[in-house]
């Protein structure tokens, strides 16, 4: 008896300090935005007077990127207005997609443009790791591939091994 009070109180004990951990943990991490910032200045060992200059930097960013956002929401908005309107016609649809479509080019312009000036602020040598994080963050910013279809190397048909027998 006395060994499984003991059991319990541990296993309280135990759940209790996985919340509390778990708590903490979820409170005190920084925002997704500050890690990205951070693996940049860290990465490229900015000086001081780089870290100023990005900071400010990413500050023109972020207030343009809430803007476009909000255009972007606004037109996604009109666009999906539209199923409510009865005589709403094929030219009115392709005009509202083409405005969705107008948003995400302005977005992604306003990223590269923020990228270029990042990248002019930084030393010959710096340019050099910069051109490396750009190319691996497009890589894991990639759609992630479709898996309805074959694996990669059997698109041409080949045959694949049948699944393994059910127990």
């Amino acid at each position: 008896m006395n060994n499984s009070k003991f059991l319990k109180i541990v296993i309280v004990f135990l759940l209790v300090v996985n919340i509390g951990t778990l708590t903490f943990m979820w409170v005190h991490r920084p925002p997704k935005n500050e890690v990205v910032e951070g693996f940049f200045a860290k990465e490229l060992q900015f000086t001081n007077q780089q870290k100023e200059q990005f900071e400010e930097l990413v500050h023109q960013h972020r207030e343009a990127m809430c803007a476009l956002k909000e255009d972007d929401r606004m037109a996604h908005d009109a666009y999906l207005d539209l199923l409510k309107n009865p005589k709403v016609t094929p030219q009115m649809i392709h005009a509202a997609v083409s405005k969705i479509g107008a948003c995400r080019e302005k977005e992604e312009l306003a990223m590269f443009y923020h990228f270029q000036k990042v990248r002019a602020i930084c030393s010959s040598e710096q340019k050099k790791k910069f051109d490396e994080i750009i190319r691996e963050a497009a890589r894991m910013m990639r759609p992630k591939p479709n898996h309805d279809g074959p694996p990669p190397g059997r698109e041409n048909g080949a045959e694949m091994m049948p699944p393994p027998p059910r127990p």
